[in-house]
C-alpha cells in the first residue's frame, strides 16, 4: 500500500529526529535505511548496482546518479553533515531574524540529502533551496522528489550546471551555500573549483558547508592502523609530518607547501590524512567515513634522515595533491 504524502513526511520527520540526536548507531542506521527506502520509492533512484557513468568536467570529476544515491547511506557522514547544517541554520536565523535563510546546494544529487530531512524541522518561510546538480538524471530526481513529497515551496529553482562557473541570482541573496563533491585528500572531484567559485560571491555573514577541510601529511605504520580496528579505543601510534592544506570562509587555492618528513624507524609510509568540521563541533575524522580514510601517498624504505617532501595541488580533471621527494 502506498504511503500518502503525510505519512512520508511523518516518516522523514521520524527519521531526522534520530539523525540530530540519536547517539545509538543502530537506531541511526534504520533512520538512514527508511529516508532511502522512501527517497528511492519516489524517485525511483536506488543505492544498488552502479550501472550509470561518472561525468567528466574540466576540474574533477561529477559522481554519477546512482554513485550520488550511495553517499546517503554513510552514516558518519550523513548525521555529521545533517547536525552542522542544522546548526547552521539556526545561527542563521538567530542572527538574521525575520529573514528567509537561501540555501545553494551544490551538487544535490537525487534526494538533496543533506537538505530534505530538515524540510520536517524548519518551514519555507524559514529555508529556501536552490538545488543545483549537472546530471540532469540526479537534479530530475529530486524534483520529482520534492514534487511528490509536497516540497516545492522550499524550492527557488532547480538549475542544471556546472557549479565551478555558476554565478548568484543578481536577485537573492545567498545565505548559505552547500558542496560536499569530494573524495579523501581533495582529489578527483571538484570541490577546491566549486569553493574557489562559489565563496568569493558570499555576502559576508554567509556560511559554507563544509566550514573547514584540513589535509595533513603523516608517517604511519601498518601494525598501529590495523590494531585501531581489532583494539578498542586503540589510539594508533603516528607521526605528523604537517600540514599540507587547510580550507576557511576566507578562501585561497592550496599554494606548494614543503615539508621535512621526520626520520623513523619504525613509520614507514606518508599518508595524507583528510579532517572535515561541517560546522562548529560537528566533525568528520579519520576512518569516519570515505571522505577520512587515509590516502597513500609513498613508501619511505630505509630512510634514515629527515625527507624534505613538496606537496602541489593539481587543479585540472584530476584534481588532487602531487608529491616530489627532495634529495
Amino acid at each position: 500500500m502506498e504511503l500518502t504524502t503525510q505519512q512520508r513526511n511523518e516518516s522523514i520527520s521520524e527519521a531526522t529526529n534520530a539523525l540530530l540526536f540519536e547517539e545509538d548507531y543502530l537506531h541511526i542506521k534504520n533512520a538512514i535505511d527508511q529516508l532511502h527506502l522512501l527517497f528511492a520509492g519516489v524517485t525511483g533512484v536506488k543505492a544498488g548496482n552502479i550501472t550509470d557513468k561518472d561525468i567528466k568536467l574540466t576540474y574533477g570529476t561529477a559522481v554519477s546518479t546512482i554513485k550520488a544515491a550511495h553517499c546517503l547511506k554513510e552514516l558518519e557522514r550523513t548525521r555529521r553533515f545533517i547536525r552542522g547544517i542544522n546548526q547552521a541554520v539556526n545561527h542563521l536565523l538567530n542572527t538574521m531574524p525575520g529573514h528567509t535563510i537561501n540555501i545553494l546546494y551544490a551538487g544535490c544529487g537525487p534526494y538533496a540529502a543533506l537538505l530534505t530531512p530538515l524540510t520536517s524541522k524548519f518551514t519555507s518561510a524559514q529555508i529556501n533551496f536552490i538545488l543545483l546538480d549537472i546530471n540532469t538524471d540526479s537534479l530530475d530526481a529530486a524534483k520529482m522528489l520534492y514534487e511528490r513529497l509536497g516540497l516545492s515551496d522550499y524550492v527557488i529553482d532547480y538549475v542544471c550546471t556546472d557549479a565551478t562557473t555558476y554565478k548568484f541570482p543578481d536577485t537573492i541573496r545567498i545565505d548559505m551555500a552547500i558542496s560536499e563533491t569530494m573524495l579523501n585528500a581533495l582529489r578527483k572531484e571538484p570541490q577546491l573549483a566549486i569553493m574557489n567559485n562559489l565563496i568569493p560571491q558570499m555576502h559576508s555573514e554567509a556560511i559554507f558547508i563544509p566550514e573547514n577541510i584540513i589535509v595533513e601529511a603523516i608517517l604511519t605504520r601498518w601494525e598501529e592502523e590495523y590494531n585501531h580496528f581489532v583494539i578498542p579505543d586503540y589510539q594508533p601510534k603516528r607521526i605528523k609530518a604537517g600540514l599540507v592544506y587547510s580550507t576557511s570562509r576566507e578562501f585561497l587555492l592550496p599554494q606548494p607547501v614543503v615539508l621535512q618528513v621526520p626520520a623513523s624507524e619504525t613509520h614507514n609510509r606518508l599518508d595524507l590524512f583528510t579532517e572535515i568540521t561541517i560546522f562548529g563541533k560537528e566533525v568528520l575524522t579519520t576512518y569516519n567515513c570515505s571522505l577520512t580514510m587515509p590516502l597513500a601517498v609513498c613508501k619511505l624504505e630505509n630512510h634514515k634522515k629527515d625527507v624534505a617532501v613538496t606537496f602541489e595541488y593539481v587543479m585540472s580533471d584530476k584534481p588532487g595533491f602531487t608529491y616530489e621527494l627532495g634529495l
